[in-house]
């Protein structure tokens, strides 16, 4: 079931919860016990916006974001004929809160949830850090419903992130996290992320602040640094024989180069494009050569001997 709400009219991009639409989604979470096997389904609500019309093109933000990082490639690529999908994955933005630990795994169970809600057979994904594992673990579990893969800094939290986010694992950080989250600390901790501090702007601090008003994004914010692991995904990328265009920033201090080529050579079929003066996140720091190259990738012609592993 999917309700829609008009956008508000404003100068610029801006994510809120009455822009875009809600998508009902379920899924359900299998593990094992003492008992056998233990099946829980979980419903909940996505928030999402979609614009333009053809292939499906779906974007995942990454750790702790929300899809306001897609607000200079949405637009871009509705123009150029694809059905374009940017969800706030559960726990971040202003999706709804479910009691799951917001692992790389549950996300891709997610995706193709919320695929299934929209009657989405197949798409093309793009995605940010642990959106971009997610997606791999996607493609993989299910390879006919995931069409050419775009990773902009696939990983996540690890031993170069800052002390801050890296405390959240601890029990004092946590409280700390919960008991002071202000807008000053919370630009502090992602302007590391990006090169060009200047374009972290007052508005941008606040929309991506806007969301961990609200306690439950906070505690998600906590459950995935808590939870991160990506055996999962490392695994999947070695399987998934989707034609995939990987992005990395020269200047990402978290996902340093060696980080990201050791994760991209586990694909079969990539490209790794590598921008000078550009920290993680790609497509907000250059959104102009993100989606120039992104485009050609995805008209490209189906032949992989156009596609030589960097």
């Amino acid at each position: 079931m999917v309700s829609r709400y008009r956008r508000k009219k404003t100068t610029s991009f801006e994510n809120n919860p009455y822009m875009g639409s809600y998508a009902d989604i379920s899924f359900d979470i299998v593990s094992a016990t003492q008992l056998g096997e233990e099946r829980i389904t979980f419903e909940t609500r996505l928030h999402y916006y979609e614009q333009g019309s053809g292939e499906p093109l779906l974007l995942l933000h990454g750790f702790g974001q929300s899809l306001y990082t897609w607000r200079h490639n949405i637009e871009f690529f509705a123009s150029q004929g694809f059905r374009v999908i940017a969800p706030d994955l559960i726990g971040f933005g202003y999706s709804s809160h479910v009691n799951i630990y917001n692992t790389v795994e549950e996300n891709a169970l997610v995706i193709g949830a919320f695929l299934n809600a929209l009657k989405i057979k197949k798409a093309h994904i793009a995605g940010v850090s642990t959106g971009a594992l997610a997606a791999v673990c996607f493609a993989a579990a299910y390879p006919r419903r995931a069409n050419k893969l775009i990773l902009v800094s696939p990983g996540g939290p690890n031993e170069n992130y800052p002390f801050l986010l890296r405390f959240l694992t601890n029990w004092l950080g946590a409280l700390s996290f919960r008991l002071m989250h202000g807008e000053s600390t919370f630009k502090k901790v992602i302007g590391d992320f990006y090169f060009n501090a200047t374009l972290l702007t007052d508005e941008v601090i606040s929309q991506y602040y806007a969301p961990y008003k609200n306690k439950d994004v906070r505690e998600a914010l906590i459950s995935t640094m808590l939870h991160f692991d990506d055996s999962t995904a490392n695994v999947a990328a070695k399987s998934i024989t989707n034609r995939t265009l990987v992005f990395s920033g020269a200047d990402d201090r978290y996902h340093t180069e060696a980080y990201i080529r050791a994760f991209a050579r586990k694909l079969r079929h990539t490209k790794h494009m590598r921008l000078r003066n550009c920290g993680q996140n790609v497509h907000e720091e250059k959104p102009d050569k993100f989606n120039e190259q992104t485009l050609l990738f995805l008209c490209a012609d189906k032949n992989k001997a156009d596609f030589d592993r960097s």
